[in-house]
């Protein structure tokens, strides 16, 4: 009987020092890189713990820029700040799909947007994983990247964007 015991023991020592060993996973923060492509954009990147803020300036209200996840994971929410005067294009590309906002320059400002995915096409509406949501500031635009994309577990993605008034 002596045995077994000290088997069950032993097995119960082991398990302990397992789940106190310290974690080999890093708990470092991820790190992000933004690369102008087009245009004279200035681009910073603000990270809080739940969500990730590219905040864009653009003088010639016209580029486009690419964002890559270099360590870690994406944060749960992505906004992309444009500093734009109105929005007549903004498109978000990653892997074979495309997302395309417009947003009316006059009345109520509608937001419209259409996706292109391996060859198919289609509008959007909110609540739909593709859907991007817009909220206007007082001189900028925030825009949120679609559920998708998070689902998708692409490293980078691309937005363009032209401004209304240039």
């Amino acid at each position: 009987m002596r045995y077994p015991m000290l088997f069950v023991l032993t097995c119960l020592a082991v398990l302990s020092l397992t789940a106190c060993a310290p974690s080999s996973a890093s708990n470092a923060p991820a790190t992000f890189n933004a690369v102008p492509l087009k245009g004279d954009p200035r681009v910073t990147l603000n990270t809080a713990t739940d969500k990730l803020l590219i905040d864009i300036t653009s003088p010639t209200g016209i580029g486009s820029t690419r964002i890559e996840k270099t360590s870690g994971e994406w944060p749960p929410k992505i906004v992309m700040r444009l500093h734009l005067k109105g929005l007549e294009s903004f498109k978000f590309r990653y892997a074979d799909t495309v997302i395309d906002v417009n947003v009316s320059s006059h009345g109520d400002q509608t937001v419209t947007e259409t996706y292109q995915q391996g060859g198919q096409t289609g509008t959007l509406s909110a609540g739909n994983p593709y859907w991007i949501a817009v909220t206007r500031g007082p001189d900028y635009f925030d825009l949120e990247a679609p559920a998708n994309f998070f689902k998708s577990r692409e490293s980078k993605f691309t937005i363009e964007w032209i401004d209304f008034y240039r």
